[in-house]
């Protein structure tokens, strides 16, 4: 059973004042309402806010607090809760936290990895619409097939299977493919049409963590411009314009005032479990995507 319907929001560390620039003017979220002026809230779509930065120094790789996963219904987030009880999963209930998130319940546990997940069901939805101050639209929330989700994220982790099984076990995810990436392969996993909400893999000498959080816009051409932005302002860029081979995502990757990276990309695939087989790829881009920087890929 699916219980897991979108990544529907990540939670990271980092400095602030530096994130509200980079949000706004280069990625072209939109600023939303916060009661902490520690926290800055950003949207991409509808929904009151999608991504949170807590006040910190960049972290890189252990800059995630928390990775937001929503279930459609009180009852889904109780089958959750089962779920993980009779798997013998630690979890708690945290209403001042739902609170502070925006959301009518949330349960709060570790991966097998050790990443926090914090379930829930109820985010609130914005009265006001949203608005890119770049103009930008991004492909999230309800496209017509279900909610996709804030975008997808990459996570470095010591057992990328043995993370991806935890993910369809205990929360219902599929996978999508696997690609050749390191000495263990890296698993891709769909919860919704999004070809990936999340992705593991293992690179020798790189830390567990983030690798990439993807953001999709609705155009190359906004892909284009927001890499020709980057390269002006001389923001530090990890890899180059590139295809990737299993989702067929055409993107670049830019290091976020926190460490990691941000994936900006455009044209997705998309899942119709119905008809989808997995796949296996012996390399993660089709073209493209050549290091700009000394450290490590952060993923596909």
């Amino acid at each position: 059973m699916s219980f897991v319907s979108a990544l529907g929001y990540i939670v990271f560390r980092g400095p602030i004042e530096a994130w509200r620039t980079f949000g706004t003017d280069v990625l072209g979220l939109q600023l939303a309402a916060s009661d902490d002026p520690d926290t800055l809230l950003f949207k991409n779509d509808e929904r009151a806010w999608r991504i949170a930065v807590e006040a910190g120094e960049p972290a890189g790789p252990k800059s995630v607090v928390a990775l937001g996963m929503e279930v459609r219904s009180p009852g889904d987030l109780e089958v959750l809760a089962g779920n993980l009880r009779s798997l013998g999963v630690d979890f708690r209930e945290d209403e001042k936290l739902a609170a502070r998130r925006g959301v009518r319940k949330l349960i709060s546990f570790a991966d097998v990895a050790g990443n926090t997940v914090e379930a829930y069901y109820g985010a609130t939805q914005a009265k006001e619409r949203f608005v890119s101050p770049r103009g930008l639209t991004f492909v999230a929330g309800d496209m017509g097939q279900g909610d996709f989700g804030v975008g997808h994220a990459f996570m470095f982790v010591a057992d990328p299977a043995k993370t991806a099984r935890f993910y369809q076990d205990v929360l219902g995810f599929r996978l999508s493919d696997t690609i050749d990436l390191g000495p263990q392969a890296a698993q891709f996993l769909h919860c919704n049409p999004r070809h990936h909400s999340m992705a593991f893999g293992a690179i020798p000498g790189v830390p567990p963590g983030i690798g990439h959080l993807m953001l999709e816009v609705s155009s190359l051409e906004d892909v284009g411009r927001t890499m020709d932005l980057v390269q002006k302002q001389g923001i530090a860029m990890r890899m180059s314009i590139g295809e990737h081979t299993n989702d067929r995502m055409t993107s670049f990757y830019v290091v976020t005032p926190s460490g990691f990276d941000i994936e900006y990309g455009f044209n997705g695939r998309v899942i119709d479990d119905d008809a989808w087989t997995v796949g296996h790829y012996d390399a993660a881009s089709i073209w493209g995507h050549h290091f700009q920087a000394p450290s490590p890929a952060a993923g596909a």
